[in-house]
């Protein structure tokens, strides 16, 4: 059987999208032929890591002439679909029509009711955003919650090696993502600095980082008790608490139980850490990047450093919500099993 994995990653969108196509497609490997169809860009050296064959968009190519040529040129069994894109009901209408079994994942687009399935893998989702262009029936059937969240198997071997208690000085890590897209972590630094904590900084810097530049220019007038350093898990979870930006991150973070802040580098990601915020309370929710009070920040920083209680109830929040299976739910669904 055949698995064509469609995902994007790039400076300008983010590594998200193909880091957790990667976790699932390396879970079906074995027993599949697994294929990732992307552009060209530096982040296919992530995909060539883990040997997996990549086919190209060609430049210019629309999505649409794309997913035809990858039907007509790998003729795939099942077509996986990660990506932030308006797919229509006629151009799905093609795939299935030649038995391409499609599984749409984390996307609302009008070609929905086209999908043999649809996965939300996390837990923020408002199904009253699905009403458009899926009928009660068919949202009753999307898979969404916590039990489809996908995890790294390098996440998932740090479970046991995090400790729940505070350092002294305590260890605050920033992390934006691999690329950081809109330059968070380079609004972030100076603010922190102005807080003059008395606890380590940890800044862990994407491998892709799209801002290297200016954040050079900052590292020049930095105290020492900032600690700027590429991203390794290792360094992570010397965390206490834990500064990033919404994304599959925030899913890590609570299977770690690692106290955390988010900082939404978008107005939708704002939206669905809002809901994550409210439903379960396992994460501090800062909002939107350019609507961020600096002062709201610190008081956030503070309230976990100070307030024991308030520290372990958050850990405590954040226990057994994610059992670490999630990515192999995904790869069953995708293969119909």
């Amino acid at each position: 059987m055949k698995i064509i994995f469609r995902c994007d990653a790039s400076s300008d969108i983010g590594l998200g999208h193909l880091i957790r196509c990667l976790a699932v497609a390396e879970e079906l490997h074995s027993q599949y032929q697994v294929i990732f169809a992307t552009f060209k860009d530096n982040t296919n050296s992530y995909i060539k890591d883990k040997r997996f064959t990549i086919f190209l968009k060609e430049k210019e190519e629309s999505e649409e002439v794309f997913l035809e040529r990858i039907v007509s040129t790998l003729k795939p069994d099942i077509l996986f679909l990660d990506m932030k894109y308006p797919y229509g009901l006629d151009c799905l209408k093609k795939f299935k029509r030649g038995n391409t079994r499609i599984v749409m994942l984390d996307n609302i687009c009008p070609g929905l009711s086209e999908c043999d399935e649809i996965v939300f893998p996390n837990a923020h989702l408002d199904k009253n955003l699905l009403r458009k262009y899926l009928s009660q029936e068919q949202i009753n059937h999307v898979k969404t919650g916590f039990e489809y969240v996908i995890l790294r198997d390098e996440i998932l071997a740090l479970k046991d090696k995090v400790r729940h208690d505070l350092y002294t000085p305590p260890n605050i890590v920033v992390t934006t993502g691999g690329t950081d897209p809109e330059g968070v972590l380079i609004k972030l630094i100076p603010w922190v600095k102005e807080m003059n904590l008395k606890a380590n900084i940890l800044i862990l810097v994407g491998q892709s980082l799209k801002f290297q530049n200016e954040l050079e220019y900052l590292m020049d007038n930095l105290s020492d008790n900032f600690h700027v350093m590429p991203h390794s898990l290792p360094e992570l979870i010397k965390g206490d608490i834990v500064i990033c930006t919404f994304g599959v991150s925030i899913y890590e973070m609570i299977y770690l139980k690692i106290p955390t802040i988010c900082i939404s580098h978008n107005l939708e990601n704002a939206s669905s850490a809002k809901i994550l915020k409210e439903r379960y309370g396992v994460i501090e929710d800062m909002g939107y990047i350019k609507e961020i009070n600096p002062q709201n920040l610190y008081m956030a920083i503070t309230k976990l450093l100070t307030d024991k209680l308030y520290y372990v109830d958050m850990v405590r929040r954040c226990s057994n919500l994610i059992d670490g299976k999630g990515t192999k739910r995904v790869g069953k669904i995708i293969v119909g099993a």
